[in-house]
């Protein structure tokens, strides 16, 4: 299962959950908004994560972690896409074997940044 969050930082910065947010990983589309700032803590089966972001002027920071939650052979990903401020369009961050933890901390021009977490 995909976990994906989407932020468009405007007047009224919006951050809506495409499938879910911090509901269980049986639950289906949300439609979930929420006001910039603001803090995720989705979970899937294999993988947990948790992130704030921030919309500042014309950037938005995400700041969080992701963890590997079983020993099933496969990585815990968190995956986002915008105009990073280092010229990059997409990001990740990898957490593998069971019981791992990584960080990311991004920086994204505009007003829009897409993060999912995943288990692959």
């Amino acid at each position: 299962m995909t976990i994906s969050t989407k932020l468009a930082a405007a007047t009224g910065a919006a951050l809506t959950a495409g499938l879910l947010m911090a509901a269980p990983a049986s639950a289906g589309s949300t439609g979930t908004t929420a006001a910039c700032p603001a803090t995720l803590s989705p979970e899937t089966d294999g993988g947990a994560a948790s992130w704030s972001i921030e919309c500042v002027g014309s950037k938005v920071y995400i700041d969080g972690w992701v963890r590997d939650t079983d020993a099933d052979g496969k990585c815990a990903w968190i995956k986002a896409f915008a105009s990073f401020t280092d010229g990059s369009s997409r990001k990740d961050a990898k957490a593998c074997p069971k019981n791992t933890t990584t960080r990311f901390n991004w920086v994204a021009n505009g007003t829009e940044i897409r993060a999912y977490l995943y288990v692959a």
